[in-house]
């Protein structure tokens, strides 16, 4: 349920400020892809308006392709939203000698800044989900499963993203969420060639989600974070590029 993210609308067109409304909750990522809102009754309700004025509502979220209604089953954020920059151009990166490092400098670009937002302004409840996703990589970890590790490592660090209250960023990272969780998976095959990075990589983990969750400390969080992508960086396989790229990414670690 969204209850205590929406304010009433105080303007006339209502109808446009329950859309607005939730584009946001979209776009803020409190109300996810696939993810199923409320029924018409009981948004008219929380709005104090009429079900028919939902209801303009909701066609112009569907005209937009934001929503989707199933006859029957209610109405639901659309699968695809946030999803468009996973296109032939990714398929080519990612499979580029030089992909790796190249999607590790985006991430380190934009999750050190995700993280010193989340320790410094994610809300009570992001602060749980940010914790939740923590615990969820622990167990997946201990599963010896490395697609489902993964997806966990993925997962936790989008709920950062998500805690940063910064659309943009939460758009780029879920946008990339296939690239990220691909990524990640070959990052992990290679970690788990060395038992000692792995378990940096756990003590990095629980660094990052104690910065945000326990201490709110912004500039501890995006050191952990840039600790994090430099142990990554180091421990992958440079035959495969020239050095530059790694020793790039190990100055822009150190340095920003």
């Amino acid at each position: 349920m969204m209850t205590g993210y929406l304010s009433i609308p105080r303007v006339t067109r209502a109808a446009d400020v329950i859309m607005d409304q939730v584009e946001r909750l979209i776009l803020e990522g409190k109300v996810r892809p696939g993810q199923k809102l409320p029924s018409e009754r009981s948004l008219a309700e929380e709005f104090d308006v009429s079900r028919p004025t939902v209801r303009e509502a909701i066609q112009k979220l569907e005209a937009r392709g934001l929503v989707q209604r199933r006859h029957g089953g209610g109405t639901f954020v659309a699968e695809h939203v946030g999803s468009t920059f996973v296109d032939p151009m990714m398929t080519m990166i990612q499979r580029s000698p030089d992909g790796t490092f190249d999607i590790l400098e985006l991430r380190f670009a934009l999750e050190s800044v995700a993280a010193w937002l989340a320790a410094d302004r994610a809300t009570e409840r992001a602060r749980g989900n940010v914790q939740r996703r923590y615990h969820e990589l622990q167990a997946a970890v201990r599963s010896h499963d490395l697609h489902r590790e993964a997806k966990a490592d993925a997962e936790f660090h989008l709920a950062i993203a998500e805690a940063s209250q910064n659309g943009v960023i939460l758009h780029i990272m879920r946008s990339t969420f296939v690239l990220l969780e691909e990524s990640i998976v070959k990052n992990l095959a290679e970690l788990n060639l060395d038992r000692m990075k792995k378990q940096d990589l756990a003590l990095q983990h629980e660094a990052i989600y104690r910065a945000i969750v326990i201490d709110r400390d912004p500039v501890g969080a995006r050191n952990a974070v840039r600790q994090h992508m430099l142990t990554v960086s180091e421990s992958l396989d440079r035959e495969r590029l020239a050095d530059t790229k790694p020793r790039r990414l190990k100055e822009l670690t150190q340095s920003a």
